[in-house]
C-alpha cells in the first residue's frame, strides 16, 4: 500500500512539475513551484520517511542554478547552497527550516555566513537581493 501511494505521489509530482515549466509568467511560475516544495515536504516526510529525498528532487530540477552558484562562490557548502537556492525561491527562513528540519535560527545563522563568505555587506545589498540580481536568468 505505502508503495503504490508512493508511485501515485511520484506521478502526481511529475504532472505538476510539467504544467509548472509550461507557465510562461515567471511570478506565477515561481509561486508554483513554492507550492510544489510545500508539498513535497509535507508528503515526503510521511511517504519517504528521511525527509532528504526532497533535496535530491530539488536538485535535479535545478542542476543549473546549483552548479553556477558552485562555480561563481566555490567557498559555499553544500547546505548554504540549498540555503541560497530557497532564499532566491522566495521562501522565508520559517519556511527554510521546516523544509530542512532544523531551527530558524539555525537558518538565520546560515544566511549571515553565507553573507560574510560573498562580502555581501561590502556591496550593500542584502542576501535575497543580491541572489535575485545575480541568478535572474534562472527565474
Amino acid at each position: 500500500v505505502k508503495v503504490k501511494g508512493f508511485e501515485q505521489f511520484i506521478e502526481e509530482s511529475k504532472k505538476d512539475i510539467k504544467r509548472i515549466s509550461n507557465i510562461d509568467d515567471a511570478i506565477i511560475q515561481r509561486a508554483e513551484i513554492k507550492n510544489l516544495y510545500r508539498n513535497l515536504h509535507l508528503h515526503s516526510s510521511t511517504l519517504v520517511g528521511n525527509g532528504t529525498d526532497h533535496l535530491n528532487l530539488i536538485n535535479d530540477l535545478n542542476v543549473d542554478f546549483f552548479n553556477e552558484l558552485s562555480q561563481m562562490h566555490p567557498e559555499l557548502n553544500e547546505s548554504e547552497i540549498i540555503i541560497c537556492y530557497y532564499l532566491f525561491a522566495g521562501f522565508k527562513n520559517k519556511e527554510i527550516a521546516a523544509f530542512l528540519n532544523t531551527s530558524i535560527r539555525s537558518v538565520e545563522s546560515r544566511r549571515y555566513r553565507i553573507g560574510k563568505k560573498l562580502k555581501i555587506k561590502d556591496k550593500e545589498l542584502s542576501l535575497v537581493a543580491y541572489l535575485t540580481e545575480t541568478f535572474k536568468g534562472f527565474s
